[in-house]
Order: C-alpha cells, then structure tokens, then sequence
C-alpha cells in the first residue's frame, strides 16, 4: 500500500528522526517549521540520521515549507514540537481553523510524551478530537523500535487502528495505552532518571550510578539518558508529572541549574557530561567536574541498594500505571521497558523483578 504524504510539525532533533524514519520507507514527508535555519538544516540532518542506519532516501520525497496551510489537504500529521501546552494549544487553534468542517480524512498525532490528549485536545472541536491521538517515539528514533499511542476518551477507534497501522508500517512495534499524565513510558523512564537524581543529590557520585546501572544491563546510565534527551526537555517533563504525581517527582536543584546554565546535553555539548560530538548518542562523554553536590560523598550505600532504588521504583511506577488503568496487561509495561528504555530483557521484564 503506498503511502499517502506525511505532515511534520516542527523540525527539531525528533522531528527530523521522525521524518527519517519515514523516508527511510519511502514515504513522502513534508516539514513544517517556523524556523528558516532549522528547514535550512533539515536535509542534512536527516541525511545523517539515515546514514547511521547505513540508509538513504529519494530526495523528491521530501518538501519544507514555512507555510502552516501547506498542510490542509495531508492524510496525516504528526506534531513534535515542544512539550509545552501553551505552544502546542497555539498550533492546535491554527490547525483547527484549516479543518474547520473538513475533518472526516485527517489523522492528527501528538509526539507528546507527557501531557494528557485530554489536555492537548481542550482546544479542538469535537470532531477533531476524534481524529487526535499521542504518537510518541522514542530516543533514539532508529534504535528505538517502539511506538506509544494513546488514546483519548474521545479518541475514534479508527484513529487508533490507523495509528498501529501506520506505526507497523514503518517498521515499529507499538503498545496502546490509555490517557493520563506521563501515559505509561516516561512515568517509568522518570521514575529512573529522578532516582537517579535523588541519588546524587544525597552524595553517591554520578559515575558510580552510572557504571552499576550500565553493569545492570542498561543500554544507558540514567545521566546520559538525559543528555541525550536534553535536559531542558527533562526539566519541563518533570513538571507536566509533578503536578500530577508530586510526592514522586524531584524538584532537583542540579537539573535547573544546568538548564539556567543553558548547559542541555549532547545538543549543547555538555549536559551532566561534556561531549566531543554534538552528533546524537554518538560517544559516552566525560562526567562534568564542575557539578558539585554540597552533600559529603556517600561511599557507604552498596552497588545493590543502588540497583534496588533505581529499578524498585521503576517496577513501582509500571504496577502503579497498571492499577491507574493505563494500560490493561504488565506484559504491556515489560515489552515497553526493554523496546523504548534500553531495560535488559534478560531480567524478565521490570514488573517480574524481585526487589
């Protein structure tokens, strides 16, 4: 079945993975950005997204436009900017105006990875909200061979059926959940990373942390994750799940200082590590030694207790997304785990530790 022309809205470091991904089946895509450098700079990043994964694409397929309503008349579109609701609200409204009364053959998905649909689709009038659903990928795109996709209360079944299709088609697996803050990946990724935090905080040394994660079975220790996910972008999830989830979520002075800093991670060339390479998850990187935690350093903690408050918590936060009706199965919150966080299958999957 050939592809129909895909839309993708905004153009930063997913967009342009995300648009990847497509081209590298051979599906038309056109960028949308309101950025002339970042659509200056698009081909060649996609370019190089592709060649990682020894691929390469028919440059016909791909169109940029700095034109919102170039985008009226596409089958799908797919919105990966920013994860603030203020911005994505503002580009809700443009969109509506384009489909006003013509949304019958529009699917509208959100990469979103914390901010409820019921949330992002306040601003849509009820037809629109039928046909909007989250579509969310995952760090890296090429590596990462899951698709999240959630649905809303009034999401159509058939949106959510062309969803898994089109995520199959593109090579990925994928796992439906239902709506709420967080969905089911990132409560569980955040769960990790502000252990992490926590940790370091009360003085276990970052590199430490790091090495019994990886000796574990992580693909990535905790603070190399969130370089590469950009810390800015951390920043601002933590706060979509705090004021859910508030007595589980850490106001971490040490992450807002580096976003103030503007020090954000591989995209910045230091982030909790400083980095030879700016190109994604390309090198480990050199722990920062200007990131000083007050606190005495903590040598007494064991590698397992370490272990156990790193994946206890995970495995709390799955259970937990299980009894909030997130998902309906823990095989769901396992198969996640491993195909979107780099979680070592051997382990048998988070749910089924024994910490």
């Amino acid at each position: 079945m050939k592809f129909d022309r895909v839309g993708i809205i905004g153009v930063g470091m997913m967009g342009a993975s995300i648009a990847a991904a497509h081209l590298r089946v051979g599906a038309p895509v056109l960028l949308y950005d309101n950025s002339a450098e970042s659509l200056l700079s698009a081909s060649g990043r996609i370019a190089e997204e592709l060649r990682l994964q020894n691929s390469s694409y028919d440059a016909s397929l791909l169109e940029t436009t700095s034109d919102l309503s170039s985008v009226r008349g596409l089958r799908v579109i797919i919105e990966t900017i920013p994860e603030k609701l203020r911005l994505k609200h503002r580009l809700y409204r443009e969109l509506q105006k384009l489909f006003a009364g013509g949304a019958d053959d529009i699917f509208i998905f959100s990469n979103t990875s914390t901010i409820s649909i019921a949330a992002l689709s306040a601003v849509f009038l009820p037809e629109l909200r039928l046909r909007f659903c989250g579509f969310h990928f995952f760090h890296p795109v090429r590596q990462r061979s899951l698709v999240e996709i959630v649905s809303g209360v009034e999401t159509a079944v058939e949106t959510i059926e062309f969803a898994c299709c089109h995520a199959e088609r593109l090579g990925k697996r994928r796992i439906v959940v239902n709506d709420g803050v967080g969905f089911l990946v990132n409560r569980i990724l955040n769960a990790y990373l502000f252990s992490a935090l926590s940790l370091f905080e009360a003085g276990v040394l970052m590199e430490r942390i790091e090495r019994v994660a990886v000796e574990f079975g992580m693909k990535m220790g905790p603070f190399r994750i969130m370089d590469e996910i950009g810390l800015d972008v951390v920043l601002h999830a933590g706060w979509v799940l705090m004021q859910a989830f508030p007595e589980r979520v850490l106001n971490s002075d040490i992450l807002l200082n580096l976003v103030e800093r503007r020090q954000l991670g591989r995209k910045t060339g230091r982030g909790f590590m400083i980095y030879d390479s700016k190109t994604q998850w390309d090198g480990n990187g050199t722990p920062d030694k200007d990131i000083i935690v007050t606190k005495n350093i903590d040598d007494k903690i064991s590698d397992d207790q370490i272990i156990k408050i790193l994946f206890g918590n995970m495995r709390k936060e799955a259970l937990r997304c299980y009894e909030d009706g997130v998902i309906n199965n823990l095989a769901d919150a396992d198969m996640a785990a491993v195909l979107a966080l780099g979680f070592p299958e051997s382990k048998g999957g988070i749910t089924q530790l024994n910490l």
